[in-house]
């Protein structure tokens, strides 16, 4: 059955979907900088901003291309092409505005909720695909 959107109820794509893998890869990274409280505050928000220099993008780019889906083929290849770009400009602007105001910064950590947060939303895909 179709919605409004032009997507299957059952794609991958749906809306049920698609918040399903935001919110996993939202709350790995609350979830991974709370169990880093135990090793140190610095640790722990190094790995949440981390976290958020990856989702925030993936976020817009979600956003962005989830309105041309069901469209025209030629408009959505447009806006994805676009939107990742973005992502990936986005995602390059935020980790230097945190390396270069968040002081201190344990690298380390940050990367690792960088790393961890495209693993679950990998994983997510995955899950989402799964049944196709």
């Amino acid at each position: 059955m179709k919605q409004a959107t032009g997507v299957e109820k059952s794609s991958p794509l749906s809306p049920p979907n698609l918040a399903l893998g935001l919110r996993l890869q939202s709350l790995t990274g609350i979830l991974l900088a709370l169990l880093l409280l135990v090793v140190g505050p610095v640790e722990a928000y190094s790995s949440l901003f981390g976290s958020l220099a990856v989702y925030l993008p993936g976020l817009v780019f979600t956003l962005l291309v989830r309105r041309k889906i069901g469209g025209d083929s030629a408009a959505f290849l447009g806006t994805a092409a676009l939107a990742e770009f973005g992502k990936l400009a986005l995602t390059g602007l935020f980790c230097a505005l945190i390396f270069i105001f968040v002081k201190p910064l344990a690298a380390g950590f940050f990367f690792l909720g960088m790393i961890t947060v495209l693993v679950v939303s990998w994983i997510g895909l995955a899950l989402a695909f799964r049944g196709q």
